[in-house]
């Protein structure tokens, strides 16, 4: 497993631009990965992807995007 790219959570484009203000406002460490373009289905979402960290920070990130982070793919 990549140890910078711990958990993520998948957004619509729509909403990335809000949770880029609200992340970096709580000056939380995250990357961003654009959908692979040949995919139909899923082609609009964009992942969150977020390092390991510490029990309070993720308490933050999983309020502030509703839920539980999916583990990132090794």
């Amino acid at each position: 497993m990549n140890p910078s790219k711990s958990f993520y959570y998948t957004v619509d484009h729509s909403m990335v631009d809000e949770y880029k203000k609200m992340l970096d406002l709580m000056k939380i460490p995250y990357t961003i990965e654009a959908p692979v373009a040949l995919l139909k289905e899923g082609a609009n979402q964009y992942s969150f992807v977020f390092p390991d960290m510490s029990g309070r920070l993720y308490q933050m990130v999983s309020k502030l995007f509703q839920g539980e982070g999916k583990p990132y793919p090794q």
